[in-house]
């Protein structure tokens, strides 16, 4: 139930990798997490300020 999704800086557009997010609960089931938003800087922007 994991998915993995490209991540591009915000800024640049220069790909960084892969995030997968997964929760777990109380359960022993791992569920996709709703409402979740990564912000991805890549560092060469991240120095840049």
């Amino acid at each position: 139930m994991s998915d993995a999704r490209p991540v591009r800086c915000q800024k640049c557009g220069k790909p960084l990798g892969y995030v997968t997010v997964l929760a777990k609960g109380l359960t022993s089931f791992q569920q996709p997490i709703q409402n979740v938003k990564i912000v991805a800087i890549c560092m060469e922007c991240f120095q840049k300020k």
